[in-house]
């Protein structure tokens, strides 16, 4: 009778632990399914709110486009536009809880119907009608695009005649094609009213501005775009008295085309070590680039990028959102360091969206020392090419190139050297220098 019982308590016991299981597996499921649930239904209300914000933006637009329409003529234009008017460029106005942003432009448009200021006979009267652009855009869930709308506003009877020229802009990258939506902003205080505004590049890369007010050297252009580089005009100053684009000039009836480059930007990470492969921190190297914006009062270049950077404690100096060009790199000599080897050689090509390592190699400064970068004619290093260099004093060393296709040689003399390049499938390479301090030899490989 009693090993009955305990028979029947033993399966008691099991069914008890297998409901236990169960009612965690349907707990599990219904949090599960509670999560999903949830989920749907915050992205449900997510995307009602943005509904809701969408409408509310396309009611703002045509609202501002109704205001815009109903002003007298001569007061359709924006605050600080070259087409001056009444209305505000940029304006925060909140509906329903949400705070939309409200960009207006306005622009003359030279209608091809009866010429434009690229046709032939140039239309002398470039102002045919005015557009209004309007575009509402709000912090979006979803990274919507913003609502843009526009409007054609034509003066009551014949178009009139208010002077001034077409100012013609076209930005393209790197490799010559055009850059949409990039920002422009434009600022001249030599005319009345001030011209402050910003407008956008359309899908040519250009922006074509009829009727604006002549003026000398006069209109400021800086173009930006996020993720980009930045292009623009400058003054003509006592450091920079000829800059390559100064600001603009507007001559009376004709056009003024000016172009920019711009393109995404790069990071370039520098390593500082010294020849035994160790970290140099806080150390102070030298970095330009080969861009240049103008010249001084001694004709010599002004170079967009030209600055000394320091490296952080591991020895990294790390410059992010940079312009693709070619850049230098050197040690100035008062670190008491020279350059042992940079790879890649300098000067460093940084391309758009690059994300580019280079390694400086340092060694204590000599009186006088010589380094030799060999090259093919395609601009590409030469690898475990032997370099010899002799000079009268009675210097003879050997030292084959590595991957950077670099050689360095020190302690040298104030001396006339000769360096020797040799290498299995090139021509025989030999040169007389002068070697005075740090000094520097190019050498290009030639196939027979």
């Amino acid at each position: 009778m009693q090993a009955i019982t305990l028979g029947k308590r033993q399966r008691n016991n099991r069914h008890n632990g297998f409901s236990l299981i169960e009612v965690l597996f349907v707990i599990f499921i219904l949090a599960a399914s509670t999560l999903a649930l949830y989920s749907l239904f915050n992205m449900s209300l997510k995307m009602l709110w943005e509904n809701k914000a969408r409408v509310g933006a396309t009611q703002l637009a045509n609202e501002k486009l109704e205001i815009a329409r109903n002003l007298p003529y001569n007061s359709v234009g924006t605050i600080g536009g070259t087409v001056a008017g009444t209305i505000p460029e940029d304006e925060t106005v909140a509906r329903n809880g949400i705070d939309y942003n409200v960009y207006t432009n306005v622009v003359y448009v030279d209608d091809e119907f009866d010429g434009t200021w690229a046709s032939q006979p140039v239309d002398s009267l470039s102002n045919d009608y005015k557009r209004v652009l309007v575009r509402v855009s709000w912090h979006s869930n979803f990274s919507g695009s913003p609502v843009k709308f526009y409007s054609d506003v034509a003066p009551k009877g014949v178009e009139t005649t208010l002077g001034g020229g077409t100012l013609v802009l076209t930005i393209f990258n790197m490799n010559g094609l055009p850059v949409s939506d990039a920002n422009v902003h434009i600022y001249s205080d030599d005319v009345a009213p001030i011209v402050d505004m910003n407008t956008f590049t359309n899908a040519q890369g250009q922006v074509i501005l009829p009727g604006v007010k002549a003026a000398n050297e006069a209109y400021e252009i800086t173009i930006t775009k996020s993720g980009y580089s930045s292009s623009q005009t400058y003054d003509t100053t006592v450091a920079l008295p000829a800059p390559d684009k100064p600001h603009l000039t507007i001559f009376e009836g004709q056009a003024t085309s000016a172009s920019f480059s711009i393109d995404q930007t790069a990071d370039m990470f520098i390593y500082v070590k010294d020849i035994n492969g160790l970290p140099l921190g806080n150390f102070t190297v030298h970095v330009q680039g080969q861009k240049r914006i103008g010249l001084d009062g001694n004709d010599q270049p002004v170079l967009k990028f030209n600055e000394d950077k320091i490296s952080n404690a591991s020895g990294v100096i790390n410059m992010s959102d940079i312009e693709w060009d070619n850049y230098e790199i050197t040690v100035v000599a008062a670190t008491g360091y020279d350059i042992n080897e940079i790879d890649p050689p300098a000067p460093v090509a940084l391309m758009p969206l690059d994300s580019l390592g280079v390694n400086l190699k340092l060694e204590p400064t000599a009186a006088h020392s010589l380094i030799v970068t060999v090259k093919d004619v395609e601009d590409a290093t030469v690898e475990g090419a032997s370099v010899r260099v002799t000079n009268s004093q009675g210097y003879d060393k050997t030292i084959i190139t590595g991957s950077a296709g670099q050689t360095f040689f020190t302690p040298l003399s104030n001396a006339t050297t000769t360096v020797a390049v040799t290498k299995s499938g090139y021509e025989d390479y030999s040169n007389e220098i002068q070697v005075s301090g740090y000094s520097y030899e190019p050498v290009i490989m030639v196939v027979p």
